[in-house]
């Protein structure tokens, strides 16, 4: 995969990100750097985020050394692959996780806290204190596949409702608010009632709500029959 003008305009955009994360000036973190070893004056740091084609040092970002390109990899400890825009992951031990899953990194760690939480082989716990035995039957479960159906509805429904809301929707209702009122009171006529998007998208969360409490009544009875065996 070529290091393409794209990638270029996400390193500098990303290296301007990490740095302002930590709120460090340009003098701040070429101190830092010159701290572990590594000698990047201020200027050249600040070279490294322009990210104007146009500019006569834009290019000084696809000239960087490797062992300045690892020392800022190291210094926000990131992965390599992050800064130059080949993954969104920003851990190098979740690169493949993300890319298979398109999962972010706070919710791979969250994962992780979960499967933590959950016991071991030293620490072992009853099925009631483990957050995988929860996520287990949840993410497998005709429930899952429902809410995330209704989840998507809702969200659809009220992207809808926004555009008919814009200045071009609300001119065009105004424009024609004669026609409109007339097919109003037609549909109204033969007991057709127009709904908004934004209560449609109320209900399909409603939807969700309620299939998932049916699914979290159902659970303890589910998870104990499960386990049963275990246990005795």
């Amino acid at each position: 995969m070529l290091y393409d003008e794209a990638q270029v305009a996400l390193t500098k955009e990303r290296l301007e990100d990490l740095r302002k994360e930590k709120k460090l000036s340009f003098e701040q973190l070429s101190k830092q750097l010159a701290e572990r070893g590594v000698s990047i004056s201020h200027t050249n740091l600040k070279n490294y985020e322009i990210n104007d084609p146009l500019h006569p040092l834009y290019g000084r970002t696809r000239s960087m050394s490797i062992e300045y390109l690892v020392a800022f990899a190291d210094f926000y400890d990131v992965s390599v692959e992050y800064l130059l825009g080949l993954s969104n992951s920003r851990k190098q031990e979740y690169n493949n996780i993300s890319e298979q899953l398109g999962l972010c990194d706070g919710a791979i760690e969250e994962l992780i806290r979960c499967k933590e939480k959950s016991g071991s082989e030293e620490d072992p716990k009853m099925y009631a204190q483990q957050d995988t035995a929860i996520l287990n039957d949840f993410l497998t479960s005709m429930e899952f596949e429902i809410v995330m159906e209704k989840i998507k509805q809702s969200l659809f429904a009220y992207y809808l409702y926004t555009l008919s809301r814009n200045d071009l929707a609300t001119r065009r209702r105004e424009q024609n608010a004669a026609e409109l009122e007339e097919a109003r009171l037609l549909m109204n006529k033969y007991g057709y009632f127009p709904v908004e998007n934004d209560v449609i998208s109320q209900v399909h969360t409603e939807n969700a709500i309620g299939v998932l409490n049916s699914y979290l009544r159902k659970l303890p009875k589910r998870l104990w029959e499960k386990n049963e065996q275990v246990l005795r």
